[in-house]
């Protein structure tokens, strides 16, 4: 395992949400699944268990997938990953005065 702190942190994170989604999804998949079996099927048959199995995967996929986008962070402000040492100060084509469009046109910034 690496030693980098936010390396485990997000690992941790991950793990602990994944084995919520493991247990959580299939369950409200079954629950949504029994409810759409009942509106649209009048007997218990193999189209009410196909809807079951079905709802239970998706919803178990989407859990999952749901798990492992919320563990992931955004970096502290000011600490994102750059090509240059100042991002904004190193080029300077990207910032400019506030009041500059003003004086260009030659009227009066409001």
């Amino acid at each position: 395992m690496s030693d980098d702190p936010a390396a485990r942190r997000v690992g941790s994170r991950l793990r602990s949400r994944f084995a919520i989604a493991l247990i959580a999804g299939p369950i409200i998949g079954l629950a949504g699944g029994a409810l759409i079996a009942v509106i649209a099927f009048d007997t218990w048959g193999r189209g009410s268990v196909m809807v079951l199995i079905g709802a239970a995967v998706a919803a178990t996929l989407l859990a999952l997938l749901w798990a492992g986008y919320s563990s992931l962070e955004s970096p502290d402000p000011g600490r994102e990953p750059s090509d240059t040492e100042h991002p904004i100060a190193d080029r300077p084509q990207l910032t400019r005065e506030e009041n500059d469009d003003a004086l260009d046109r030659g009227t009066q910034a409001p």
